[in-house]
């Protein structure tokens, strides 16, 4: 039997992740729905036939990441392919994704901290039941859909420049 976690318990959680990452969530289910980390079943699909509740909105974020990234080396001037491919690949590569995720603190809190599975938080978890991949975490591109389905893409766009892509800077 699985036992969910208590909405305020949740709820408060996503709050304190929204001030680490300077956004006021408006529905803070947008954040929840980022963090989840529960296995679903995807019958044909998947790896596995399962993948992660939130990598549906990883997907959109890492487009909008992308999207916001060639934009901003378009308008600095870099009108080649292969140089705005390069540079995006620098800003928004896994492992600085994952480092992001791991390594930047407030308060003694990672971002990695606030992913959950059904009824316990990741700095909770049993150590054989982790809610990350080694090699990449979807949390990032999630948060950074959850911000654009809870504001536009335009609010996004601005959060991504001011706060995140400094942030990817420092861990790429």
């Amino acid at each position: 039997m699985v036992i969910k976690m208590e909405k305020k318990k949740l709820e408060l959680r996503m709050r304190q992740l929204e001030l680490m990452v300077h956004y006021h969530f408006n529905q803070i289910a947008w954040l929840s729905k980022a963090m989840e980390a529960n296995l679903v079943e995807i019958p044909g699909e998947g790896k596995n036939h399962k993948e992660y509740s939130n990598e549906a909105l990883a997907t959109v974020g890492d487009t909008i990441l992308k999207s916001v990234i060639a934009d901003k080396l378009y308008k600095e001037g870099k009108h080649v392919k292969g140089v705005i491919t390069s540079e995006k690949s620098d800003v928004e590569n896994n492992d600085a994704m994952y480092r992001l995720v791991n390594e930047y603190k407030v308060n003694g809190m990672r971002i990695i901290d606030f992913a959950y599975k059904d009824n316990y938080f990741y700095d909770e978890s049993p150590d054989n039941d982790k809610v990350s991949n080694p090699q990449h975490t979807p949390y990032i591109e999630a948060i950074i859909a959850a911000v654009y389905y809870d504001s536009n893409y335009d609010t996004t766009k601005r959060w991504i420049l001011k706060f995140l892509l400094p942030l990817l800077g420092k861990y790429k």
